[in-house]
């Protein structure tokens, strides 16, 4: 065969779609403010600064309303009009931030990241003031443009000579309020020794308004993956106003505990060769030796990571020859209970090619796939190492009179149960569950506020839940109140409808006040976040008539970061079929098939989760949904009964449980786990199960899960209800049942002596 031959034509390209198209990614000030911190620590270690002398600033300017709102970054290196022109301006320069230097201990990137930010993110302009060497250059863009250039020209705007540096450095401080005493010492300490500095400002950045929430987006960047390199190696001031931030102290990342018993990372070599679960073959880590082996790093923490503030460092973050490159989440690692308290860092020199512009996700590709089952399973045994430490053996004595004694309360449970079941297929029983008692009038002392979410979407509605209460702690009837939000912007409470109502991307605090002044309530932080993407698990769905499903929305966020818990607007093409509530829950009425989605007014999930309704498995139509019992078991006692193996939960997961696989069964677990539990059941500290109080505690479980299973079946009845009513409904279902057990159990209480069925 003939090589082949052909004349290359000239490479062309639309330069402003392909430069828009690299900065979408930077959506948000909370994924594009650490940019700039990260630019100007690489500028301290291009020039090699000492420890002391790498301080950053960052500036906060909202108040004064004679100018107008910014952000913006100060550093002491400075940058002269020839880096600005073979380095910043240009984009996608993966070698932009080593500027020719042998330095290897950059961040990088892709060299679009800081100028991302100021394109995308601020309404009127951004700007570089920056001075080197005894030349100052004034160089930005205005707002939806991608072309920078010299302020207000290149012939004022580039090397005009700086004779003074401190006057320079005012002159260019007064634009945010600011002047060289308003800066922490060890801010002056650096300029002393410096030949230089830039400040970048952005000007009215987007969303925000007048009011910038700088608390709320300096929580969120300090866990940020992009600052968390920063932070190590330089120190970081911020200013608010004029006024230091966090008492002048630097920024720092917070303390993570570890596990008793890991306080010391592992490390483990990464394997020359790895093999991909796709291909099935084998992949070279280091390029067939062209590079160093690399290494894993774990790490734990004593709490949960999945929430914020340390949910943005609850991954294994990846290093290269340009240092960070993107991140592994967890959450797609594993999901466990100690899965959600490891996270750790990865270096793989081989992984340079595989970057992406959002330097969040790794490109797909053999290496790449073959790397993150490999970690996979490196995480899912250490996991397995403290579950296995903290699993108790029971006795066989101890294992047959707890499975004894749960089978008669399960038993015990379904005579209570038969009555509402039977009220729900249309035969004798406690048919609807009467409403809650009025609440009594009387004087309020306080007013607790609560919602559900703290994490919305665009244009969602959901309730807030305010409770008014007496000297006594009892609930009482509401007096006359209003709603405040600091950012109607973003988010207010409808005085009609009672129900929260989001507009736009940004954060707001909500609470009550009484129309006299003289009580207000706490205050609720609730952040309108921007969803990038939405994934419904699972996507397929069999579920038998009278069953339900909860089906999750897992949203990636412009940060980069993944949450489950945005509050989104569910729906289903058919409710005849299924229903699905606010909170993600499928309830199937009648056979057939339809589908679900969520998503808000900015983002819709990509797929639908498809819902089959299929008959019961103990017989047709409401015959079979009748006979359905829950049913209660205990773990690490019973057995799961599909797999016959010991079901075993963490002391940290909650004393009633259902995993996803047992929703759908109609299973509920007693977490013998929990702390209350094993100490009720320990026998050295005055207890067992043959114990009063473990059968105290144990009755009370069953209760607790009797009432969630009531109060959501009053849901197939097709009841509307607010939050509040379906708190009073769920107290006084728990009375009832409380006085059941009282009024039928005593013997069992008093003496162990099991119940038995009338």
């Amino acid at each position: 065969m003939s090589p082949f031959e052909y004349t290359p034509d000239d490479l062309s390209i639309h330069s402003e779609g392909a430069i828009r198209l690299m900065i979408a990614p930077i959506q948000s000030h909370e994924n594009g403010l650490p940019e700039w911190p990260k630019n100007s620590a690489d500028a301290y270690v291009r020039i090699d600064a000492s420890p002391d002398r790498r301080v950053i600033v960052l500036i906060f300017d909202y108040v004064d309303r004679s100018r107008s709102p910014s952000i913006s970054c100060l550093d002491f290196v400075g940058m002269s009009s020839d880096h600005i022109e073979r380095y910043f301006r240009k984009w996608a320069d993966p070698d932009a931030a080593r500027a020719d230097t042998a330095v290897r201990n950059v961040q990088g990137g892709h060299g679009n990241g800081g100028k991302a930010y100021m394109v995308q993110m601020f309404e009127d302009y951004s700007v570089l003031h920056t001075v080197k060497g005894g030349k100052g250059c004034r160089y930005g863009v205005p707002a939806r443009s991608v072309q920078f250039g010299y302020v207000p020209n290149r012939r004022v705007g580039r090397d005009f000579p700086v004779t003074n540096l401190l006057e320079e450095l005012n002159r260019a401080l007064t634009e945010v309020g600011l002047s060289y005493e308003s800066l922490p010492t060890p801010a002056k300490r650096s300029f002393n020794n410096a030949t230089g500095f830039t400040l970048v400002r952005g000007v009215n950045p987007r969303h925000y308004g007048r009011s910038i929430p700088s608390r709320q987006l300096l929580n969120k960047i300090i866990n940020y993956h992009q600052m968390v390199r920063t932070l190590q190696l330089c120190q970081v001031y911020v200013i608010v106003n004029g006024r230091l931030y966090n008492g002048g102290r630097p920024l720092a990342l917070p303390t993570i505990e570890p596990l008793e018993g890991a306080e010391t990372p592992r490390e483990v070599v990464i394997p020359e060769t790895l093999r991909d679960p796709v291909s099935e073959t084998d992949v070279s880590t280091t390029e067939s030796g062209q590079y160093p082996v690399g290494r894993l790093v774990l790490r734990t923490s004593n709490t949960d990571m999945r929430w914020a503030p340390r949910r943005f460092r609850h991954n294994i973050q990846i290093t290269a020859q340009s240092g960070f490159i993107g991140i592994f989440e967890m959450t797609e690692l594993i999901q466990s209970h100690y899965g959600y308290r490891i996270y750790g860092e990865c270096e793989l020199q081989a992984l340079e090619q595989y970057k992406t512009n959002d330097r969040i996700r790794l490109a797909d590709s053999p290496l790449t796939r073959a790397l993150k089952e490999w970690i996979k399973q490196r995480v899912e045994q250490y996991a397995q190492e403290f579950e296995t430490r903290d699993r108790r053996r029971y006795t066989q004595d101890e294992t047959n009179a707890l499975s004894a004694m749960n089978a008669a309360l399960d038993e015990w449970k379904n005579q209570f149960l038969e009555g509402l079941y039977s009220g729900l297929t249309g035969g004798p029983g406690i048919g609807p569950l009467p409403p809650p008692p009025p609440l009594p009038t009387g004087v309020p002392v306080r007013l607790e506020l609560d919602i559900t979410h703290q994490l919305a979407g665009v244009g969602v509605s959901f309730r807030p839940i305010l409770k008014f209460l007496d000297a006594d702690g009892q609930r009482i009837r509401p007096v006359p109140f209003r709603w405040v939000s600091t950012d109607t912007n973003v988010a207010m409470v409808d005085e009609d409808l009672l129900v929260i109502n989001t507009f736009s991307f940004g954060t707001t605090i909500i609470y009550a006040e009484t129309l006299d002044g003289r009580l207000r309530s706490n205050e609720a932080t609730l952040e309108v976040v921007h969803i990038y993407d939405i994934t419904i698990q699972p996507e397929d769905v069999e579920v038998q008539v009278g069953g339900r499903q909860q089906l999750n929305a897992i949203c990636q966020l412009a940060d980069g970061s993944m949450s489950r818990d945005v509050y989104l607007v569910w729906t289903e093409n058919n409710p005849s079929i299924a229903r699905v509530s606010a909170a993600g829950m499928v309830f199937a009425h009648e056979l057939g098939q339809t589908t679900v989605t969520a998503g808000d007014d900015h983002c819709l999930s990509r797929h639908f989760a498809t819902i089959i309704v299929v008959p019961p498995t103990t017989g047709g139509g409401d015959e079979g949904r009748g006979r359905g019992f829950p049913r209660i078991l205990i773990s690490e006692i019973n057995s799961d009964p599909e797999t016959d193996e010991k079901v075993e939960f963490s002391r940290e997961e909650p004393p009633v449980w259902q995993r996803p696989i047992d929703v759908d069964r109609n299973i509920w677990w007693i977490n013998s786990a929990s702390p209350l539990a094993r100490m009720y059941l320990d026998q050295t500290r005055g207890y067992g199960y043959e114990s009063r109080e473990w059968r105290i505690y144990h009755l009370e479980r069953i209760i607790e899960i009797m009432v969630k299973i009531a109060v959501e079946y009053a849901t197939f009845q097709g009841e509307e209800a607010s939050v509040e009513s379906w708190l009073a409904r769920w107290d006084d279902m728990a009375s009832q049942m409380q006085s059941h057990a009282a009024s039928t159990l005593r013997d069992f209480i008093d003496n162990g002596t099991l119940p038995t069925r009338r």
